[in-house]
């Protein structure tokens, strides 16, 4: 989490099971982040521990993948739902809901009521309804839309799947909006919808349109890249702050923010491969083999680098991997490191040809909390203005000339994408305006609706021979494995080597992947982790990654016929008993 924390505490090998309050104690971050991290732990293991490592409640069950719309309407190509869901055959009230190692994942839309005005059953079946409000889930109701339509009756004591109604779920298309009046007309809808107690619409969610997925154009359908795909379900925690979600901010206090949040974020993704002939008969959900060999290994490889920290040794030691006890460090204030995979890849070999392809890295002093949120955006043949909101509270949270930064919004972020680095050229602290070296490259930071920041990085290129950093094509440090590197005041990395029987090297470094080291005036070092060697003396150890940590479940396996029209070939969603009282 890129917040401005001391540390991150939670160790789930020390079985700790509670933090304890002690009265008159200074209170910090990090006992109470600890203590949140405990209960998370702990319930969702016990959820996994129930459930197994994926499923979700019968009447309930989320993800179901379908073509949409229904008949009467013509399906839409290339696309395809990812929130139907049954029971017996038949469609329930709710989106649904599935668990991955016990983490729950949601699918939820707020509906909108509307008043039925008039029904033609002659097909495609149209409706003229008017509506309670003209926005849906925060978005205003367009032109060809499609949403679901629904009877959200519940009766008493009933609960709300097994309420009676006279109609069913149903995705229908919008013809007609008219602002004046929230009038709506429907195609696609049912001839007896006069008889709805409750009719609602709600948002249809679909493939192209889940809303924490933007899908690159990479990764949309298409028959000839491959008619076979597996569909799968990707669950990540990501961090929010007030300037993606302005409303955890208290305005009472008059502009400070307090605490942030952590989202749980799930994406529907899809990879094109094949299943074998005569694998009908079997589970095509295990039979399906990925197009690209590495995938699973891209996925669920457990080779994602590991990290050694140590204050700067010194120079007479002649053993690189002691820690001598006058090994300083020598910042003047406490710093919580971040060490973030930019671009990913394989390690770099030393070689200026293979800078362009290589695992980069950033880091910051401050965990990477240092944002600025982007007013307006401009860029031209070799310059990006940047107009901000503020230049940060402080000389420590400010932005400077020669500084390197990362323009980043919503898509951005939801995408996992790593575009190159931009160094601060000039800054106008007047009008809060800032000239950046060179262009992003992409569309990036320009729609203010996508909550654009730009995010300082602290590294700089250094002397190689001394430990500095060598940069990437991309502006980042190159990964380079065995060596150790200095960060600043003698903070030193060092990525592990890690390589197979033929010197190849094995680690591939996933980007946001990252490593926080809390770096401490008081004892003059670094907190990390160390074992004793043969002569006793301190060895720091080489750690995997802090996060991200992905979570995944398949969904289904779906055919694309050539014109675009989806067809489900397997689910491969797991469900376990729902008993009603």
């Amino acid at each position: 989490m890129k917040a401005d924390l001391t540390r991150i505490t939670f160790e789930p090998s020390k079985h700790f099971s509670r933090v304890i309050m002690q009265q008159g104690r200074v209170q910090l971050d990090a006992d109470w982040n600890e203590q949140a991290a405990i209960l998370s732990h702990y319930l969702q293991a016990l959820t996994a521990d129930v459930i197994g490592p994926q499923g979700g409640p019968e009447a309930d069950l989320g993800f179901g993948i379908k073509a949409y719309p229904s008949a009467p309407l013509s399906p839409v190509s290339n696309d395809f739902q990812v929130a139907a869901f049954a029971l017996n055959g038949v469609r329930q009230q709710g989106l649904g809901t599935y668990y991955i190692d016990g983490i729950r994942c949601e699918v939820d839309s707020t509906p909108v009521t509307v008043k039925v005005q008039s029904v033609s059953s002659t097909p495609p079946g149209t409706a003229t309804v008017q509506a309670d409000q003209w926005t849906l889930d925060g978005t205003p109701f367009q032109l060809n839309q499609f949403v679901e339509l629904f009877d959200d009756v519940q009766l008493p004591n009933i609960r709300p799947q097994f309420s009676p109604r006279a109609v069913q779920i149903t995705g229908v298309q919008i013809a007609d909006a008219q602002r004046p009046g929230l009038t709506l007309t429907l195609q696609g809808v049912p001839s007896n919808l006069n008889s709805a107690s409750a009719p609602k619409l709600r948002r249809l969610i679909t493939y192209l349109s889940q809303p924490d997925y933007p899908v690159p154009d990479g990764e949309k359908l298409n028959a000839t890249t491959g008619p076979t795909y597996l569909v799968y379900l990707d669950l990540w925690e990501r961090h929010i702050t007030y300037f993606e979600d302005d409303s955890i901010r208290e305005v009472a206090l008059g502009g400070p923010d307090t605490a942030t949040r952590a989202k749980v974020v799930w994406q529907v993704k899809a990879v094109p491969g094949t299943l074998p002939s005569g694998s009908e008969g079997r589970d095509q959900c295990d039979e399906f083999k990925p197009s690209d060999p590495n995938f699973w290994a891209g996925l669920f490889g457990a080779n994602r680098g590991r990290l050694k920290a140590k204050a700067k040794k010194n120079d007479a030691s002649m053993d690189p991997r002691i820690v001598p006890p006058d090994a300083r460090y020598r910042g003047v204030e406490n710093h919580l490191y971040r060490v973030e995979i930019h671009r990913r890849g394989s390690p770099w070999d030393g070689k200026d040809g293979t800078k362009i392809s290589a695992a980069t890295f950033k880091w910051s002093r401050e965990n990477g909390a240092v944002v600025f949120p982007i007013a307006k955006l401009f860029s031209g043949s070799s310059t990006t203005t940047v107009i901000l909101k503020n230049l940060g509270r402080d000389d420590r949270f400010g932005l400077a000339e020669g500084d390197w930064v990362e323009i980043h919004d919503d898509d951005y972020v939801l995408q996992n994408r790593a575009a190159n680095l931009l160094q601060v050229q000039s800054i106008d602290r007047t009008g809060l305006t800032v000239i950046l070296k060179d262009v992003p490259g992409s569309s990036v930071g320009q729609d203010a609706s996508r909550h654009p920041l730009l995010r300082r990085w602290d590294q700089q290129a250094g002397a190689p021979a001394e430990g500095g950093l060598t940069v990437g094509s991309d502006s980042a440090a190159l990964v380079q494995e065995g060596v150790w590197l200095e960060l600043e005041n003698g903070v030193q990395i060092q990525f592990q080597t890690l390589s197979d029987q033929n010197g190849s090297p094995l680690s591939q470094y996933r980007t946001s992947d990252y490593w926080l080291i809390p770096a401490r005036t008081a004892i003059g070092d670094l907190e990390w982790p160390t074992e004793a060697d043969l002569q006793g003396n301190p060895v720091p150890i080489a750690k995997p990654p802090d996060g991200v940590t992905h979570h995944y479940a398949p969904l289904g396996v779906i055919t694309l016929a050539a014109r675009g029209s989806v067809t489900l070939a397997a689910d491969c969603r797991k469900s376990f008993p729902f008993y009603a009282k």
